[in-house]
């Protein structure tokens, strides 16, 4: 492709996308600044205590009262308003649902001395008592409340927090300082290798400017790991892990490379994306199988051994992590999320009774779910909103529509490559759309209580691990759009309501999309 033609190609990519993106912002736009209501909160708490102090002094005092322990009563009553006014008062927090804080409380259990409970380091009995970091993210067991959240992830950002705790900074005292230092230092690396992967990937599989470009592009701006970026999550470790495992398992493949470090990652970040994501290992499974099976047996049958054993330790390294910490928390191998049974007491880690901060005994959040929470009735309707409705794969963001015409392109791949390759490319788009059959059917037919969308989510969270491979299967789609003007224009309209659905929840990637709000109006 020409240079000029070329620049024509990034111009367009660019306008559609800081379209979109504005677009979404202006969509999502709020007329109250909580910054401005905290600050006036905080500055009407003085005048408050001034007026009690001033109804205080003109009560008449009966004869015979004690002055100094009345004025000691009056000043404890004082100080006990002004905690309780500052406390109210208080509206902003680095964080954005019960998801994300249930992570926080997890993080600060394991480093702050004074919110450990003894016997239990994963315990968050004292953390969730804090202003800001109730959630409902939680179970409990032995008489102690812990996160429901795998515990691997939260212990090694806990490495991180715990560095900046003893330089001095704790949550408590600067819980947007540390919570953003925190998530500079892990969510960009995690997003710069997921683009680095995703970049190289398109300059191994493309075939031409446009479509390497456009799927780069894609990666970067209309993707929901831009958006989830802001918080602390489990999808950007296991999007991350799964396109430099795919990048690698590519090299292997495809390129014959055999690199005792690229196995040995493999098994590693393959893991990764499983503990993060659990249905994820129908991935890692087939990567291994398909590494495991290219390997060069025939050439240097010790060697393909030793690089399997390799790749085999990186994944035992991640797996006994995950169930150490899991076991280290809870005290079993299993995590919290098999321990869902109703009536099965030694299994009934969701439903239970606890005491929140006001010192008031509430039930469970899960024995009474709201909203979403409570399931959708219909599978019939529940897979037409997570794919193509509320919450739909392709109408939130419809450039996955052009990942599946590209499948069925390198199926037929091979009638201009070599044999050898033929093979690989097929055995590549079938893995591809085989995963992701297999995921959206495990999800769709899920029990009602697991029915709710991800939550109050901006998408279909749960399948966000497959973007890496969506974007790779758009590659032969856009490849052949590139010749149709009007093909091009249909991917750049598809790539800019791409760009509103990722741009809408700005603020906050723990609203309902925005196609969920129009239909509630």
């Amino acid at each position: 492709m020409k240079n000029a033609s070329l620049r024509k190609n990034i111009y367009s990519i660019l306008i559609i996308i800081s379209l979109g993106l504005i677009a979404g912002r202006i969509l999502s736009v709020e007329n109250v600044s909580f910054q401005e209501l905290q600050k006036w909160r905080k500055q009407q708490i003085s005048k408050i205590l001034q007026e009690k102090e001033k109804e205080f002094r003109a009560r008449e005092i009966p004869s015979g009262t004690d002055l100094a322990a009345r004025e000691a009563r009056f000043a404890k009553t004082q100080q006990k308003r002004q905690e309780n006014l500052e406390r109210d008062a208080t509206l902003l927090f680095p964080f954005f649902s019960s998801n994300d804080r249930s992570r926080w409380c997890t993080i600060r259990a394991l480093v702050e001395p004074e919110m450990r409970v003894p016997g239990a380091p994963y315990s968050i009995d004292l953390v969730h008592l804090e202003k800001g970091y109730n959630t409902i993210d939680m179970v409990k067991h032995n008489d102690h409340l812990y996160s429901s959240k795998p515990p691997l992830f939260p212990t090694m950002i806990a490495g991180i927090y715990w560095l900046i705790y003893h330089l001095g900074f704790s949550m408590a005292e600067h819980p947007f300082e540390v919570a953003r230092a925190i998530l500079l230092i892990t969510n960009i690396p995690m997003m710069l290798i997921f683009l680095l992967s995703i970049t190289a990937l398109a300059e191994r599989l493309g075939k031409s400017d446009w479509d390497r470009i456009f799927i780069v592009a894609a990666a970067c701006f209309t993707t929901y790991m831009t958006t989830f970026c802001i918080t602390l999550n489990n999808h950007l470790p296991a999007v991350m892990s799964v396109s430099i495992t795919l990048y690698l398992a590519i090299k292997i493949i495809m390129d014959r490379q055999f690199k005792w470090s690229s196995v040995f990652l493999i098994g590693l970040f393959g893991t990764f994306a499983t503990v993060n994501e659990l249905p994820a290992l129908s991935f890692l499974v087939a990567i291994l199988f398909a590494v495991i099976l290219y390997l060069p047996w025939k050439e240097s049958f010790a060697k393909s051994l030793g690089l399997c054993g390799t790749m085999l330790a990186g994944t035992a390294i991640i797996t006994s992590a995950f169930f150490y910490t899991n076991y280290l928390a809870h005290g079993t191998f299993s995590p919290p999320y098999a321990k869902r049974h109703k009536t099965d007491p030694e299994n009934s880690w969701y439903f239970y009774q606890y005491t929140d901060h006001q010192g008031k005994l509430r039930d469970s959040y899960w024995q009474n779910p709201q909203g979403m929470d409570r399931g959708e009735p219909s599978c019939v309707t529940y897979a037409f909103h997570c794919l193509f409705g509320h919450h739909g794969i392709f109408s939130l963001t419809p450039i996955w529509l052009l990942a599946f015409p590209g499948l069925y392109i390198w199926s037929l791949y091979g009638l201009t490559a070599e044999e050898d390759q033929k093979l690989r490319i097929q055995l590549f788009s079938l893995m591809i759309f085989t995963l992701t059959v297999i995921i959206c059917v495990f999800y769709i037919f899920r029990p009602l209580h697991d029915r709710n969308y991800g939550g109050n989510t901006s998408g279909l969270r749960w399948c966000f691990w497959l973007m890496p491979l969506w974007l790779c299967a758009m590659l032969p789609t856009l490849e052949k759009m590139e010749k149709y003007f009007i093909l091009r224009s249909l991917a750049l309209i598809l790539l800019f309501f791409s760009a509103i659905s990722v741009a809408y929840p700005s603020w906050n990637p723990w609203v309902h999309p925005w196609i969920f709000t129009i239909l509630g109006y």
